[in-house]
């Protein structure tokens, strides 16, 4: 479908490609909601999210994800109901999949900030965060450059652990209207059944139970 098309799947090549569908759960009403896709290689897919908070100001976006037309055709209808994206925070500096729909997504909402977790890298060769496409003059480090909505957010670092070729290093928040943590590694949820993003591409489990 061309409005789950996403056109820079070849820089980080994982399964579903060029076609990433969107499940958007609202975790607390009016508060928080979550925008999960797949990502896998070849058929081991797991979901990933990107978190959405209703802030003061408007939304703030936690650890993005490919925006696709339809992604962005979601967020603009919670836009419409509780204000602009005012905030986009990459809270991780060696998830790629997180790293990588960044540049996309800032250039979709051009009045938002960015926001980054300290130690940014790449590879193999170290490039400044411009040259990765994140956007100047309103990229900030956190911790480093200050912390965003402080009085609605409570940030903790967690590391950094050398990588080899970088380091591990995240930026959790915890959102104090709704008691909700966000964290982007650190943490690992295993259910009983399958997510509910794999109803709309059960490849992945038919594939291994053959």
């Amino acid at each position: 479908m061309v409005d789950q098309h996403w056109p820079w799947w070849p820089l980080l090549p994982l399964y579903p490609y060029g076609r990433r569908a969107t499940l958007v759960r609202e975790l607390v009403p009016g508060q928080v909601w979550s925008f999960e896709q797949l990502q896998g290689i070849f058929y081991v897919a797991v979901p990933i999210r990107m978190t959405v908070l209703r802030l003061r100001e408007g939304l703030l976006l936690y650890a993005p994800v490919a925006p696709t037309q339809e992604l962005l055709g979601q967020l603009r209808q919670l836009e419409a109901t509780y204000g602009p994206v005012t905030t986009i925070v990459l809270a991780t500096s060696s998830g790629l999949e997180h790293k990588l729909p960044l540049p996309s997504l800032a250039r979709a909402f051009p009045r938002a900030q960015v926001w980054v977790s300290p130690g940014q890298w790449s590879f193999p060769v170290r490039l400044p965060l411009q040259w990765l496409g994140f956007p100047p003059g309103r990229t900030h480090t956190l911790l480093e450059d200050g912390l965003p909505h402080g009085d609605q957010l409570v940030w903790d670092a967690l590391g950094p652990v050398d990588l080899g070729l970088g380091r591990f290093m995240e930026v959790s928040c915890f959102h104090k209207a709704s008691g909700s943590l966000l964290v982007t590694d650190a943490l690992v949820a295993i259910g009983a059944e399958p997510p509910e993003l794999f109803e709309a591409d059960p490849t992945p489990l038919l594939f291994h139970a053959r």
